[in-house]
C-alpha cells in the first residue's frame, strides 16, 4: 500500500471496480466516497493547494490489530489523521466523533509524532481533537489547510512499520496494570458479544453462553474484560482458569478478583456457592476442564440459576483427545438449558503470516497463503548443550521468551529431554502471549507421506502441546530444531515455499 492522491482515490471509487484487490488504495465504501468529495471541495474552497490532496493512505488498517482510519498523513514529525462521517443526528453527534477520535489518538500516540486528529462531517463541517484533555471542537477549515500545506510529506514512511502490534494488544496476565487502567479497545465483534451478554444478566434472564475462539481472536482478554466491568459495576464474578494460576492471576487476586484454578474445583467448592453472591461464573481455557467438573459447574449452575460462560478453543488441547465442544455437551445432556454459543473469529493477536505459517506447520500445505514468513526463523543444533546455553542467551539479553513441553508421563527420554531446556513450560503460559517465543523440535518430530507433522507414540501429547506454545506468538517465533536434519529441511522448505524440499527427505538426498 502507498500514499496517494485523494482526489485519484475519490474518482477511482466512482469507477466501482469489482475486484477489490484493484481497488487497494481506494477502496472507500458509497458514503465515504461521497463525503470525501466534499471534503475536497471545502478545501479546495478554503484556498488548498495540489499538494494538500497528495500524500494520504485511504483505509489504512494496522496489520494484525485491525484498527482502521479514513485518511493518515506521514511527515517525519507529523501525522494527520481526518476521519469521514455521514450526516450524523445532533443527539449522538458529539459522543460518536468524540469516542473515535479518542481511540485513533490512544493508537497514533505510540508513533511519537505530534497528532492531529480531524473529523469532517458531511453537510456539518470539521472538528478536530484536543489531544490534551480529550474534548472535541468545531473549527474553520482553514487551520487544517494550513496545517495540510505545512506538511512536509514523507513518502518513504511505510505505516507498517510504524505500527507495533506489542503496543496495542494487552495481556490480561503480562500488562495486567494496563488491563486494568483500561488501555485497550476490544473490537466491534467483542464488543456486541459483550453486550449481548451483559444484556441478559442486567435483565436477570438466566443463560449460559459458550464462546468459541480459535487462539488469537482474543477470548481471554473479552471473558476478563467483562469480569472488570462487572466488578467495577457492583457485580461479583468468580473466575475459573483451567490451568496454573500465573503472576497476572495472582495480581488480580491481590485487588480482590475471585479467581480460582480448576484444580480447585471439586464438590465442597461448588457447593459453598450456594452460601456466596456470586453472579456469574467465567470459565477461561475451558476446553481443559475434565468432564467431572464441568458437570458439576453445570448442574450448580441451573440448581442456583447462576449464569455461566464457557471460553474454549476446541483447536487447543494439552492431553491427546482432550478436546470438547462444550455447547454441543451442553445441547445434548442438558437440552432444556438456554444455552448461547457464540464464535470470535478475527485473529487480533496472530498476523496472517504467523497464522499461514502454524498452519503449514501443523499440516504441510494445509494454508495456500504462503506469504512473507521473515519473523518466523529456523536454526538447527546437533548438540542440547549448545541448545540450553543459546537460549538463555535469548532470554537474558533479546527478550526471547522459551516454552518447554511439560515431560511425558511415560517418562519418554527425549520429552525429559525437552522439558528441561528452560524453566518455563507450556502449562505455565496458558492464555498468555509473548512478542517472541522460541522452541525446540527434536527427533520426536516428523512429517508423514501425508504432510502431516507427527511425534512417537509414546509422546502423543507433544502436537497439543507443541500448538499451545506458537499459539502464544505475538511478532516473532524461532524453532530450534535438535539432530533432525529431515525435518530442518522440512521446515525450511514451508518457510520459503521449496516444494522441492517439502516432497523429498533430506536422507536420500545424502
Amino acid at each position: 500500500m502507498k500514499p496517494i492522491n485523494i482526489i485519484s482515490a475519490h474518482n477511482s471509487s466512482v469507477l466501482k471496480i469489482k475486484n477489490r484487490e484493484l481497488r487497494e488504495g481506494f477502496d472507500l465504501s458509497g458514503h465515504e466516497s461521497k463525503t470525501l468529495s466534499k471534503l475536497i471541495d471545502l478545501l479546495k474552497d478554503q484556498g488548498a493547494h495540489s499538494g494538500c490532496f497528495d500524500g494520504y493512505y485511504v483505509g489504512y488498517s494496522i496489520k494484525q490489530i485491525g484498527k482502521e482510519f479514513d485518511l493518515l498523513r506521514f511527515s517525519e514529525d507529523l501525522v494527520i489523521n481526518i476521519e469521514l462521517k455521514a450526516p450524523l443526528n445532533e443527539g449522538v453527534k458529539e459522543k460518536k466523533i468524540s469516542r473515535q477520535m479518542n481511540q485513533n489518538y490512544y493508537y497514533l500516540k505510540f508513533l511519537g509524532k505530534e497528532i492531529l486528529i480531524y473529523t469532517y462531517i458531511e453537510d456539518d463541517g470539521l472538528y478536530i481533537l484536543n489531544c490534551q484533555n480529550g474534548q472535541v471542537e468545531k473549527v474553520d477549515a482553514s487551520q487544517l489547510v494550513e496545517a495540510l500545506m505545512n506538511q512536509k510529506v514523507d513518502y518513504k514512511i511505510d505505516p507498517d512499520h510504524l505500527f507495533i502490534p506489542r503496543h496495542y494488544l494487552v495481556s490480561v496476565f503480562n500488562d495486567t496494570e494496563r488491563f486494568l487502567s483500561g488501555e485497550y479497545f476490544l473490537t466491534n465483534h467483542q464488543q456486541n458479544i459483550k453486550k449481548e451478554i451483559l444484556s441478559y444478566i442486567n435483565k436477570r434472564d438466566y443463560k449460559m453462553y459458550c464462546i468459541q475462539a480459535s487462539a488469537g481472536t482474543g477470548k481471554t482478554l473479552l471473558g476478563y474484560d467483562i469480569a472488570r466491568y462487572m466488578i467495577e459495576h457492583n457485580y461479583s464474578p468468580l473466575v475459573i482458569h483451567c490451568g496454573k494460576l500465573n503472576h497476572g492471576h495472582l495480581k488480580l487476586i491481590e485487588l480482590g478478583w475471585e479467581i480460582y484454578s480448576a484444580k480447585d474445583i471439586d464438590k465442597g467448592f461448588i457447593c459453598r456457592w450456594n452460601n456466596s453472591n456470586i453472579d456469574i461464573v467465567i470459565v477461561d481455557e475451558a476446553q481443559r476442564i475434565s468432564r467431572i467438573q464441568l458437570d458439576l459447574i453445570i448442574d450448580k449452575s441451573i440448581n442456583l440459576k447462576l449464569p455461566i460462560i464457557f471460553m474454549y478453543d476446541f483447536n487447543q488441547y494439552l492431553i491427546a483427545g482432550g478436546s470438547k465442544d462444550i455447547y454441543d455437551y451442553i445441547q445434548k445432556s442438558k437440552k432444556d438449558i438456554p444455552v448461547i454459543k457464540r464464535r470470535l473469529t478475527n485473529k487480533i493477536r496472530t498476523n496472517k503470516e504467523m497464522a499461514s505459517f502454524i498452519e503449514n506447520l501443523i499440516h504441510i500445505g494445509s494454508s495456500k497463503s504462503y506469504l512473507n514468513y521473515e519473523n518466523i526463523t529456523i536454526e538447527y543444533f546437533s548438540e542440547l548443550e549448545d541448545i540450553v546455553e543459546y537460549i538463555g542467551n535469548l532470554e537474558k539479553h533479546h527478550d526471547w521468551k522459551a516454552i518447554a513441553y511439560t515431560p511425558s508421563s511415560n517418562n519418554l527420554e527425549s520429552s525429559v529431554k525437552m522439558g528441561n531446556i528452560c524453566e518455563t513450560r507450556v502449562h505455565d503460559v496458558i492464555g498468555q502471549e509473548f512478542s517472541k517465543v522460541v522452541l525446540i523440535m527434536d527427533s520426536s518430530f516428523k512429517y508423514n507421506k501425508d504432510g502431516r507433522l507427527e511425534v512417537k507414540e509414546a509422546y502423543s501429547d507433544a502436537i497439543g502441546m507443541l500448538y499451545q506454545i506458537v499459539t502464544r506468538v505475538v511478532e516473532e517465533l524461532k524453532i530450534i530444531v535438535h539432530d533432525n536434519p529431515d525435518l530442518f529441511i522440512k521446515l525450511l522448505g514451508i518457510k520459503h515455499f521449496k516444494i522441492k524440499e517439502l516432497e523429498e527427505p533430506y536422507s536420500n538426498k545424502v
